[in-house]
């Protein structure tokens, strides 16, 4: 179940493990005890994922190793809040059978974590399913206050951007840097003159993967959406031709996770994700190719996408 084709671990089967159990934090914290949401309405406390921030992997991670992940809320809204997830490996086990047992790896971990990630969450009303106020975090120590300052910052800087964007069309027309403008020449070219264009490029259309599949219940976490890990995964595979590594770096790929309901005529957008790999491309191996979009909303897709490398 954690073992990939390649012996490796799975990070998307990992990345169910988080999600599920910062959604468990997340419920201890909404639930007062007495059968109701801290909201005041009827029921247990309706909780989905609103974003996954930052996935960060430090170290490699071994299936040979025991794993012990601990989660903590450090920031609440009005109706959201922020759970910071860490994964800590055990250490390796003595290479000398001569050892005592108490230098085993029982109970023991390394210092820092293998793997951080940050899960956003809203809290709903279950009878409405409208945004719902939730328990109010009050941080003590420096380390808490800190975090919460933090995310308070996020927070602030995505109402900002929301509001600005506010413009529609207009507005993405402006947010175009002057670097976009190359790629989508450099796309036109290879759309209109392919035997004249530049061997380094593939039109950004042309990268898509798509699965449709009937949704089992072992496919589904606690709200019946669906992960996109897998998809990501598969879709960097089939460009770069060699297996992906998720440290966040080298390539940067977008998911959306969309739910039919083919009884109900309805499809809609649960999820957009944006995961980033790093290809283990063989000495002499292809190099990778630049990846250029064919519209403005493409352009802008791959200017975020490359601030998300700028940043490593």
């Amino acid at each position: 179940m954690y073992r990939n084709p390649w012996g490796h671990m799975r990070v998307g089967r990992l990345l169910e493990d988080l999600d599920s159990l910062a959604g468990n934090v997340a419920f201890q914290h909404c639930y007062t005890g007495r059968g109701a949401s801290s909201g005041g309405g009827s029921g247990l406390p309706l909780l989905v994922t609103a974003a996954v921030d930052e996935i960060a992997l430090t170290h490699p991670l071994l299936l040979a190793r025991d794993v012990v992940v601990r989660g903590q809320v450090v920031w609440t809204g009005r109706s959201a809040l922020d759970i910071r997830m860490q994964l800590f490996q055990g250490k390796q086990l003595p290479t000398r059978p001569s050892q005592p047992d108490t230098d085993t790896v029982t109970a023991q971990h390394e210092p820092a974590p293998s793997l951080e990630a940050l899960f956003s969450f809203v809290h709903l009303d279950p009878a409405t399913r409208k945004a719902s106020p939730v328990v109010q975090l009050a941080p003590q120590t420096p380390e808490q206050q800190a975090a919460f300052a933090e995310r308070q910052a996020v927070a602030d800087a995505r109402k900002a951007a929301r509001q600005k964007q506010g413009g529609g069309d207009a507005g993405v027309q402006a947010a175009l840097p002057q670097e976009t403008r190359e790629w989508i020449r450099d796309a036109r070219k290879l759309q209109e003159l392919p035997a004249l264009a530049a061997a380094d490029g593939v039109l950004m259309p042309a990268t898509r993967q798509h699965n449709t599949f009937i949704c089992q219940p072992q496919q589904r976490n606690t709200h019946g959406r669906v992960r996109a890990y897998e998809l990501g995964f598969a879709t960097t595979y089939m460009f770069g031709g060699s297996r992906p590594v998720f440290l966040k770096a080298r390539v940067v790929v977008e998911v959306e996770a969309r739910v039919t309901k083919p009884e109900a005529v309805e499809s809609f957008v649960t999820n957009t994700f944006v995961f980033v790999f790093q290809l283990l491309v063989q000495p002499g191996g292809r190099p990778l190719r630049r990846v250029l979009p064919t519209c403005d909303e493409e352009a802008l897709r791959s200017w975020r996408a490359a601030g998300e490398l700028g940043g490593m």
